[in-house]
């Protein structure tokens, strides 16, 4: 729902300042850990719960040196049978990924009427609950669960191709069946860093979309302060640009728009909303 930030502060107060800051939104781990727990984890879970099944073909074919066709089909088939079984994990998934979404928006909405209210005096918790799901909710949704599906496509395939490189050069099975917990805890490990990723992604969405909503058109850049961040995500920190322009105001600096606060890989960068007054 679109309205007048400036003007409502006006209404309720005098503002002689030009400008108002409004704090930036800082997205806790907890609900990064949140969405790898209730999702990505799982899906790792399942392919380390399928790894004795694995194991048990993979040694009952190694002996059999003359029909490795075979071995390998009944492989083939046994891989069939999990890729299945997790597809139908993954939309028993999408219902608790849904509730992880729309939990988050609920958050988002609480600590950005929270910033305003500290920064003007001005509560639009009516405006914001009128206010109808925002479309970065719907894309983060499809896309997680894309994401979730591709963590298990890969897995699938690190997995079967050791077992099937092991099953060609007769490998001891213990060999082979580490090769498999280790791609599992690769996927694991990748599983972590897109769930924070994704959750920066999503808040940096929501920012932009509530700022739009309110009519602010401009944000101050904040820098995430890591350690080994993007050295011109360092040097725009404290810089004010345009929301829809992405350009740096007084400025020469523009940012690209696949480069905005929180978008690029696993960037903390966020916007802080600058409300100003003509």
């Amino acid at each position: 729902m679109a309205y007048s930030l400036a003007a409502l502060v006006r209404r309720t107060r005098n503002p002689r300042r030009k400008q108002i800051v409004i704090r930036d939104i800082r997205p806790p781990q907890m609900l990064a850990n949140d969405l790898y727990r209730s999702s990505y984890a799982r899906v790792c879970a399942a392919w380390e719960a399928a790894i004795p099944r694995i194991m048990a073909e993979y040694e009952r074919s190694l002996p059999i040196r003359d029909a490795i066709r075979d071995s390998a089909s009944d492989l083939g088939d046994l891989f069939r049978i999990l890729g299945d079984e997790l597809t139908r994990l993954i939309l028993d998934i999408i219902p608790e990924l849904r509730d992880w979404t729309f939990r988050t928006d609920r958050w988002h909405r609480d600590q950005w009427r929270g910033a305003v209210l500290s920064a003007t005096g001005v509560d639009i918790e009516t405006i914001l609950y009128a206010s109808g799901t925002p479309t970065t909710v719907g894309e983060t949704l499809a896309w997680n669960t894309a994401l979730i599906k591709n963590v298990s496509d890969q897995t699938r395939q690190r997995i079967s191709s050791a077992v099937f490189a092991g099953l060609q050069a007769r490998k001891p099975a213990r060999e082979v069946a580490a090769q498999i917990r280790d791609a599992v805890g690769m996927s694991r490990r990748r599983s972590q860093l897109i769930a924070s990723d994704q959750l920066a992604k999503l808040a940096s969405g929501l920012d932009s979309e509530r700022m739009h909503d309110a009519g602010i058109r401009q944000f101050k850049y904040r820098h995430s302060g890591k350690v080994h961040a993007r050295k011109w995500h360092q040097a725009r920190n404290g810089h004010l640009y345009g929301l829809e322009t992405r350009q740096e105001v007084d400025g020469s600096d523009q940012i690209a728009a696949d480069d905005m606060p929180g978008i690029p890989p696993w960037c903390g960068c966020r916007k802080s909303a600058v409300l100003t007054f003509d």
